[in-house]
C-alpha cells in the first residue's frame, strides 16, 4: 500500500507538470499571435475579419514553418476526398519550396495518425471534418505529388462519411485561406 500511494503521487506530479507545460505552450502560442483560443483579437476591443486573417497567417507561419505570404494554398474537394496544393509565388524561392515540402511530409504523417492539432492551432478553433477524419483515420490514404514549384497532398477514401468530412475540411480551409 505504501508503494501504491507513492506511485499515485508520482503520476499525479507528472500529470500536473504536463498540464503546466501544455498550458504554457498555449500561452506562448497565443501571446505570439495575439489572439485567444476563441479567435478574437486581444490587442483591440473589436474583432475584424482582417485582423483575424492576419493572426491566422501569423499562426500559420509558426505552425507550418514558412512565410504564408510567399505561397498560395488551394484546397479542393474531389469525388474520393480532396487535395491540398501549396505553391511558391516565386518559382525561384527554393528555400520556401523546401520548407513547405517538408511541412507537407509532416502533415501527411500527422493526419494519417488522426492528429489535426496544427489546423486547430492555425485557426484557433476545431476545423470542420477533423473529428470524423480522426475517428476514421485508417480509412484515408494520403499521397504526395511533387510539382515544379509546389506540392499536392492527396486525400483518398472509399467511405462516404469520410468523403463528406474531407469536403467539409476542404471547404472550411479554402474559405479561410482565400487570397493566399
Amino acid at each position: 500500500m505504501k508503494y501504491g500511494k507513492s506511485i499515485a503521487v508520482i503520476l499525479l506530479s507528472i500529470l500536473s507538470l504536463y498540464m503546466v507545460v501544455w498550458i504554457g505552450n498555449i500561452t506562448l502560442y497565443t501571446s505570439l499571435s495575439t489572439i485567444n483560443v476563441h479567435g478574437t483579437n486581444q490587442s483591440s476591443s473589436s474583432s475584424s475579419s482582417g485582423s483575424h486573417t492576419i493572426s491566422m497567417m501569423e499562426r500559420g507561419d509558426i505552425a507550418m514553418g514558412f512565410n504564408q505570404k510567399r505561397i498560395a494554398h488551394d484546397f479542393r474537394s474531389t469525388p474520393t476526398g480532396g487535395e491540398i496544393t501549396i505553391t511558391a509565388l516565386d518559382p525561384n524561392d527554393t528555400e520556401t519550396i523546401e520548407q513547405f515540402k517538408n511541412h507537407i511530409l509532416d502533415i501527411q504523417k500527422d493526419f494519417s495518425k488522426g492528429n489535426f492539432t496544427k489546423p486547430f492551432f492555425i485557426h484557433a478553433e476545431e476545423v470542420p471534418g477533423t473529428k470524423v477524419m480522426t475517428e476514421k483515420k485508417d480509412m484515408i490514404k494520403y499521397s504526395i505529388q511533387n510539382l515544379g514549384n509546389g506540392v499536392i497532398l492527396i486525400l483518398h477514401t472509399q467511405d462516404d462519411d469520410v468523403i463528406n468530412a474531407i469536403h467539409r475540411f476542404m471547404n472550411y480551409q479554402g474559405s479561410q485561406h482565400h487570397g493566399h
